[in-house]
């Protein structure tokens, strides 16, 4: 992969200094970056709801055709903030936690937030512990940093898996793996999850960010909507066993397709056939 081409950026980052995360565009790619290296970026309460607000920023841009999420410093992210002091509801005093706006439904659903949302390639840039590691399960394309390690410590911890890893990481390495993995509490190498696909390619820590931005751009600069359609196939098909459903899916979406083509032309006549 090669360097990503010089593009106008477009910094946007918060005024706060103490922004948990931050947000530049570059080019057609939206750049979201953990900022809190001195808490081994762990997810704090801001920290996720502003992880959540920057997709959702890209998912509006029509700029922006994909996204690339990392972090700052020598850590992806350690994991939730158990050193944060205590956020509580205002109505109800329960104590709130990144499941809260994570594991729930709707809005507050991580795995649905990124599998609707645009293409996004996670740069793993160095350890990631618990939901660190489980929060990139559900992201298009894992990229590592050959520093990188994911942990999974649930159990030892006295805690459960989270994040949808029960589903995602079975589909993405095998059930036989998975159980494995999740059972044993392991720490997985970046060239071990290479191997085992739990990541596309890994990289020196200095060539991570830029060829992630460099296979995001190239993301990005195709159609907006085949790229859509293809992702939601994808996701439709994954676990498809049924021959006639994946056709029927795959049908729809050409029938979409050829349905905008049709609209495009009568918007512009002069526009070329392609069918």
């Amino acid at each position: 992969m090669s360097g990503p081409p010089d593009t106008k950026r477009d910094t946007a980052q918060a005024a706060d200094d103490d922004a948990p995360v931050s947000y530049e565009r570059r080019g057609g790619v939206a750049l979201v970056t953990y900022r809190r290296p001195e808490r081994r970026n762990a997810w704090s309460i801001a920290a996720v709801r502003a992880t959540i607000a920057a997709i959702e920023r890209a998912n509006t841009d029509d700029r922006i055709g994909a996204i690339v999420l990392t972090g700052l410093g020598a850590v992806f992210c350690a994991g939730t903030d158990l050193k944060e002091p205590p956020v509580r509801d205002p109505q109800t005093g329960r104590r709130i936690t990144p499941a809260d706006f994570t594991m729930g439904s709707g809005d507050r659903n991580w795995i649905g937030l990124l599998t609707r949302s645009k293409p996004l390639v996670v740069a793993i840039n160095g350890p990631a512990v618990g939901i660190g590691a489980t929060q990139t399960l559900a992201a298009d394309i894992r990229l590592a940093a050959d520093t990188a390690s994911f942990s999974f410590p649930f159990l030892s911890l006295g805690a459960m898996p989270e994040c949808g890893s029960t589903a995602l990481l079975p589909r993405l390495i095998g059930l036989s793996r998975a159980t494995d993995i999740l059972l044993r509490g392991a720490t997985v190498s970046a060239e071990e999850a290479r191997q085992i696909g739990l990541v596309s390619a890994t990289f020196p820590a200095d060539r991570l960010l830029p060829e992630a931005l460099a296979l995001a751009e190239r993301i990005a600069a195709l159609p907006a909507l085949q790229l859509r359609i293809t992702k939601r196939m994808l996701h439709e098909n994954a676990g498809n066993h049924d021959a006639d459903r994946i056709m029927r899916v795959e049908s729809d979406g050409f029938i979409e397709l050829l349905k905008a083509a049709k609209r495009d032309r009568a918007l512009d006549p002069a526009r070329p056939r392609r069918d």
